[in-house]
């Protein structure tokens, strides 16, 4: 009622000014304003009068019964555990082809190279508002594993929190997965070459993380087991011997400079089956239509070179972005790595096809890595490998909120003949590839 009556003054008082312009004199103005008074004090009295009608009584009646269900409805949630869980996912629907296979692919493991047919996220808060959080990431179609992540984490305090479970590696500026929302998700269809090469997958174990200066600065650790599934026999690495895990550590600090830049610096260090060191610093800047990215990685493993020595790598990647109009966007990145030492080999993870980085392995694989080969597929040396680069290129177009249309063309250039053709006869330097996808997130 006070709305209307609110309005009623405002109607009466715009119409004020209307009226004294067609006033003829100082008498008739008093008199216009004597009449209007009238009328609003009347109009006011019917106001007040119809919020003492028996409608009126029924409706706050109404209002007090929604209210009421409502309270049920929250009450009956918070008893059946679903207060406080999200649920939220990601499908790439992608199509890929590369002129060494020529293979016309179509399938949703064609985007982020995990085998995965698509990604389902769960996370839950605590039921009594202690703020203890859990996730659970699964991947539907997985060959390796379903389960991506399965972490708690726990708060000490507002700037502490222990951390533990199967948690995914956190080097670098890449995401794991595609996202319809860019801020979210990887921007290109595949990943870097040190995404793919040169870092570890998954840490099971506990931790901490920290925040300081107010979300300045942030630190996380782990010690655990570091890619379980990549331990072998010390004397036969063609055997799998997962019941001796590599037991390792990790740790990345962040400085958030500002709203738009941020550094971070991550390594890990694994021990008592694989032994290896990994260190990388990465990067962003994001302001307007522009970003970029950066990161800069070094590794060694023990015994894990083609020749039977350590392996050692140092790699660089970058990637540049601009947003032509908001829907659309262009992308480069470009990819090195160094491996030349001992016959070439690097940590070798995620979706590759052979073990380059395993003793006794000269064999082309696809990866353009392992020892240099020549125009035969012989090693030219075997205590030398070979280096890689990439060159990707790539638009994103926002469709809408939750769907993003993306496409892709690769060069992946090897520094000996290291790809293999599909008539499994003839060596090359290079392939190149083609990708496009329709990324729908919820």
């Amino acid at each position: 009622m006070r709305f209307q009556r609110k309005i009623l003054v405002v109607a009466m008082a715009c119409a004020l000014p209307w009226m004294s312009a067609n006033a003829q004199s100082a008498a008739d103005l008093k008199k216009e304003i004597e009449t209007l008074k009238a009328q609003l004090q009347m109009l006011t009295q019917k106001v007040e009068a119809m919020g003492t009608q028996a409608g009126g009584s029924e409706l706050v009646q109404q209002v007090n019964r929604l209210e009421q269900k409502q309270d049920l409805a929250a009450d009956e949630q918070e008893k059946s555990g679903f207060k406080g869980l999200k649920i939220n996912g990601t499908i790439e629907a992608a199509f890929s082809y590369d002129d060494l296979g020529r293979s016309h692919n179509f399938s949703a493991t064609s985007g982020s190279g995990l085998d995965e047919m698509g990604m389902i996220q769960i996370t839950k808060e605590s039921q009594d508002g202690e703020g203890i959080d859990w996730t659970l990431r699964l991947l539907p179609g997985n060959t390796t594993s379903i389960v991506h992540e399965a972490s708690i984490s726990i708060p000490v305090n507002k700037e502490n929190r222990i951390i533990g479970g199967l948690i995914p590696d956190f080097q670098g500026y890449e995401f794991v997965f595609s996202n319809a929302n860019p801020l979210l998700g990887s921007q290109l269809i595949s990943h870097n070459a040190l995404f793919d090469l040169a870092g570890p997958t998954s840490y099971a174990g506990i931790g901490m993380a920290h925040t300081f200066a107010n979300g300045m600065y942030g630190l996380k650790w782990v010690v655990g087991n570091i890619d379980s599934g990549n331990d072998t026999d010390a004397t036969n690495p063609a055997v799998s011997n997962q019941a001796v895990k590599t037991l390792g550590f990790a740790a990345r600090g962040d400085w958030f400079i500002n709203e738009f830049a941020y550094v971070g610096l991550s390594l890990a260090h694994g021990s008592v089956n694989r032994n290896f060191d990994i260190m990388a610093i990465d990067g962003g800047y994001t302001h307007g239509d522009w970003a970029f990215n950066g990161q800069l990685s070094s590794g060694m493993q023990r015994n894990a070179a083609a020749n039977g020595e350590d392996a050692a790598w140092t790699g660089v990647s970058g990637l540049v972005s601009y947003r032509v109009v908001p829907r659309l966007q262009l992308l480069a990145r470009a990819d090195f790595i160094s491996n030349r030492k001992n016959g070439g080999g690097t940590y070798v993870y995620n979706g590759s096809s052979g073990s380059a980085s395993l003793p006794g392995d000269p064999v082309a694989t696809g990866l353009g890595i392992g020892p240099e080969l020549d125009a035969d597929g012989l090693a030219i040396d075997p205590n030398v490998g070979a280096n890689l680069t990439r060159l990707t290129f790539g638009t994103n177009y926002q469709i809408n909120a939750n769907t993003q249309w993306k496409t892709e063309y690769r060069v992946d250039q090897s520094s000996g003949y290291n790809f293999l053709d599909s008539d499994g006869v003839t060596y090359k330097k290079s392939k190149t590839g083609f990708a496009t996808s329709l990324v729908l997130s919820f």
